[in-house]
Parts: C-alpha cells; structure tokens; sequence
C-alpha cells in the first residue's frame, strides 16, 4: 500500500508544472515583495521634504517583451538600468506572475530579455520617476508569449525642492535590502534627515 502510493505521488509530481515564484534582483541580489520600492512610501518621503510625485498626463505607455528565440517559454528575464544607476532584473515564472515598483528614469527607458537587442519607452522630458508593472502576456499563432510593460511618468511637483538623489536613494533600497519595509516608520526617519539635509545642516547634528 505504501509502495502504490509512492509510485502514485511520483507520477503526480512527475506530470504537475511546478513554477517558482516571480523574483526581483536589484544589483545582483534578490529582494521580497515587501522590500520593493513603492509609490505610495517615496511619495510620503517627498512629502515630508515639502515635495510631491504628480503624474504626468498622458505618460502611460505599454511595450512587450516578445521571447520567441524561447519558444515563449516561461521563465522570461527582463533587465534594466534606473537613472541611478542600479540594475534590476525581473523574472516571470508563471502566467500568474504581476510586480509593480517604482523608479528614478528619465525621458527613456531600455529594456532587455525579449527577442530584439532592446525595446525603449520614451517619456515626457519632466519625468524623474516611473512607476512600472510586469505582467505575463499570453502569445497567439502568430505572436510568441511575452512580458508587458506597463510604464506611468511622475514629475517633482516643487522644483528646486527637497529632491531624493543617489545617496538618498540608495539608502532606502539598502534598508529594504536588510528587510526594511519602505513606508511608514522609515519613512519617517528618512525625511528627517532630508529635512536636516534641506536646511544645510549635516545628519545628526543639533
């Protein structure tokens, strides 16, 4: 009985897909769900240095990835380098599969893993920030299975205001890399120090 069972749960595993998870890379080293940049905590962090993100009208774009040199297999890599000049990689494992980050871009994007040597997505020449989705795209007979890109443009709303530049940046994403979630509490402590940053002060000084 125990034998039959075993033979039974082997064929199972042997004909059921199992995927991995979607999986996000920033320079290299894979972060969680929870550690990924979203709009909602950089956009109170701005707020805090008397700032603001604003959407950008009519910046919404779409572009996919095309991965036909696969046959549309799944996983599908998309790489991509921020204004900041951190790397990310994204990996689709399943149909299922839907990430939404946030980034600092400029007036064009490059994207690579599909089958052309790049795709571009062009923006509005005030976009600072971008907030992108990765979702699985299903082929047809005459279109190989993909990853589509959804693209919106943000602009600062103050210019000259308090502003995130790299060393700021990259603090975030290193508390998020040591399992910082990036809203509330951290937020917080952030925009403290910009507040200090602003007024011409070094951090921890009276």
């Amino acid at each position: 009985m125990i034998k039959t069972s075993a033979l039974c749960l082997l064929i199972f595993m042997t004909f059921v897909n199992i995927t991995e998870a979607l999986k996000v890379f920033r320079n290299g080293k894979v972060i969680s769900r929870e550690q990924i940049p979203k709009m909602e905590g950089l956009r109170d962090l701005f707020r805090a240095g008397n700032n603001d993100l604003v959407y950008i009208e009519g910046s919404r774009t779409y572009d996919t990835l095309r991965y036909g040199d696969s046959d549309g297999q799944l996983p599908f890599n998309v790489t991509f380098t921020d204004r900041l000049a951190n790397n990310w990689k994204i990996v689709i494992n399943s149909q299922s599969d839907d990430v939404t980050l946030v980034i600092p871009t400029g007036t064009q994007m490059f994207w690579f893993g599909g089958d052309a040597s790049r795709t571009r997505t062009g923006s509005d020449a005030q976009t600072s920030w971008a907030q992108v989705q990765f979702t699985y795209q299903p082929g047809s007979w005459w279109k190989a299975a993909g990853v589509r890109i959804s693209f919106n443009g943000y602009k600062e709303a103050n210019a000259g205001e308090w502003s995130v530049d790299t060393a700021r940046w990259n603090e975030i994403l290193d508390l998020a890399k040591k399992g910082v979630e990036i809203t509330g509490a951290v937020m917080d402590q952030v925009a403290q120090g910009a507040a200090i940053y602003a007024s011409g002060g070094a951090a921890g000084e009276e």
